[in-house]
């Protein structure tokens, strides 16, 4: 797809406004939750454009509020993959480091950098509680979201816009308004839009904007379709090498890293489980599709016998598994459940069931999408004591392909569906009991002061947690819709021009494009729609 000019002319402005070659400061400090929790692990980079790192990596860190008399030395790892942009080539350093030896749930201050070249300012952040120190750490608040672009990064904070410059300074509202009540934020899969986009230069920026939420928590990840070239798997397995990997090594273009395609960690009470759909979907082969299922096998199998310590079990990815916006939803989610082959073999979906799965999070879609219990696309319409895992759908963070309609009807077992930009919210209350909210950021049809709203609020109650029986799994597909559905293309027109179309239909794919896109882009342009809508919201005229 086609860049904006807003993305080109950012990125110019950026290169105007960066430092002075000789001083390589720490950019695009992300933390990333250790094997155990007595250890947080920093990554950052800094611009060198050197055939070999220079700035050295360094962290130091105190209690919070007290001197930073703790320090420790990582390593530094060259990336020489950039591709060439505008007849230049840049190589940058990535610097990982671990803090060891932390307090459980306790606040810290630490700062990254090098002595003899400069530190980071000051950032923060909590460390994970263990199974003594547990109760004081409920309730416990998780961000979630995929598809987030350097660009329309609007659930980020209200200040992004088409820019892929997004300053949240004095930002209220949006992910940076939650890092002083969350744990971390999961990104289900496809930064930046893309990684490796002007030579690498957007990824760069995009570590710079994510920076006031990666810096203070744990900003963990899974893979996306956005990130299977080969110079953007390369970004993502170096950018994310800090991440907790317990599943062996894997090589990109860029050399040999810690397998971040799938991993597994404990986050208070939930088991979290990084799975790539990429490799389900055969992009990878098929050595790798039975790698990663046999170690998914095992990693299951061993949550399920901790699970009176750590209760929940999330699997995360990027695919949909189940979603009724479009085509992936069909055959292509059925090899997610099914297997890269769709005949059962290396099926996700009986796996989750047989390991008793709670949920399964991804993105890919641009909206947002929560199922009911399913299994078998079977549904009893009830998340009390849930009988299936739970499969929800959050792509709708942002970014330069903007909205996602839904062209197919809702089905019986999605409880709620909506292509408003916006990001996820889950609280774990205690072993039990799990509440899960969808927060709006969309200044595209809603009035600046609709951001932030909650769109969708709900509870999973579930005591019974461990694998899924056939004899109490849903059997039947019931005929009555009894989920809710926000749809803002319905019959909405433009503000300029009211070009109207028929539900559940794109710009970008509607079957007629041929006589209604072009006509649309010599009117507003590529994506300028955007800021006509700002126009007529700060006028005050609401949407659908």
């Amino acid at each position: 797809m086609s860049f904006g000019v807003g993305l080109v002319v950012a990125f110019a402005a950026l290169a105007a406004s960066a430092p002075a070659p000789a001083s390589y400061p720490p950019e695009g400090v992300r933390l990333a939750l250790g094997a155990t929790p007595d250890i947080m692990a920093v990554a950052w980079s800094t611009m060198e454009n050197t055939s070999s790192p220079v700035t050295k990596t360094h962290v130091e860190w105190g209690l919070f509020g007290q001197a930073l008399n703790n320090s420790a030395v990582g390593k530094e790892f060259l990336f020489f993959s950039n591709a060439q942009y505008d007849g230049n080539k840049y190589n940058f350093t990535t610097h990982a480091v671990n803090m060891t030896g932390l307090l459980p749930n306790t606040k810290y201050s630490y700062r990254v950098g090098d002595p003899d070249a400069g530190w980071s300012k000051k950032f923060y952040f909590t460390t994970q509680p263990t199974p003594e120190t547990q109760a004081a750490h409920l309730p416990d608040v998780h961000i979630l979201y995929g598809d987030m672009g350097t660009e329309f990064a609007y659930s980020l904070c209200e200040n992004c816009d088409k820019s892929a410059v997004c300053n949240c300074d004095g930002a209220t509202k949006g992910v940076v308004s939650e890092i002083n009540d969350a744990s971390l934020v999961l990104h289900v899969g496809d930064f930046a839009y893309d990684l490796d986009t002007l030579g690498g230069r957007i990824g760069d920026q995009f570590f710079r904007n994510v920076e006031p939420v990666s810096a203070y928590l744990p900003y963990m990840v899974s893979i996306g379709n956005h990130e299977d070239s080969d110079t953007t798997i390369a970004q993502f397995v170096e950018r994310y090498r800090h991440m907790p990997s317990n599943s062996g090594t894997i090589s990109s273009v860029n050399g040999v890293a810690p397998n971040n395609m799938y991993f597994s960690w404990d986050a208070g009470l939930v088991h979290y489980v990084s799975i790539s759909t990429e490799i389900q979907a055969n992009v990878l082969g098929a050595d790798m599709v039975r790698k990663q299922f046999e170690w998914l096998e095992a990693d299951l199998k061993k949550a399920n016998a901790n699970r009176h310590n750590v209760p929940w079990i999330l699997v995360n990815g990027h695919r949909s598994m189940y979603c009724s916006c479009d085509g992936d939803c069909n055959q292509e989610a059925e090899q997610q459940r099914e297997g890269p082959w769709v005949n059962g073999t290396y099926g996700f979906e009986q796996l989750f069931f047989d390991q008793g799965v709670d949920l399964f999070i991804n993105g890919h879609e641009h909206n947002y999408e929560r199922n009911w219990p399913t299994y078998k696309d079977k549904t009893d319409q009830s998340n009390l004591e849930p009988k299936a895992t739970i499969y929800i759908v959050t792509g709708s963070a942002g970014c330069r392909e903007l909205h996602e309609p839904f062209r197919m009807k809702q089905p019986p077992r999605s409880a709620y569906r909506s292509n408003t930009f916006g990001y996820s919210k889950m609280i774990v209350h205690n072993a039990t009991h799990m509440r899960w909210q969808q927060i709006r950021t969309d200044p595209t049809f809603f009035p600046k002061s609709k951001y932030g709203e909650i769109i969708d609020d709900t509870w999973f109650i579930q005591h019974n947690h461990g694998p899924f029986s056939l004899e109490n799994a849903p059997k039947h597909k019931p005929t009555k819709v009894l989920g809710r559905e926000f749809d803002h293309w319905v019959g909405t027109g433009h503000p300029k021009g009211e070009i109207v179309l028929p539900h559940g239909h794109t710009w970008r794919h509607d079957k007629d494009t041929v006589v209604r896109y072009p006509g649309f882009v010599k009117e507003f342009g590529s994506a300028v729609w955007e800021d006509m809508h700002k126009s007529q919201l700060d006028r005050g005229t609401e949407g659908h």
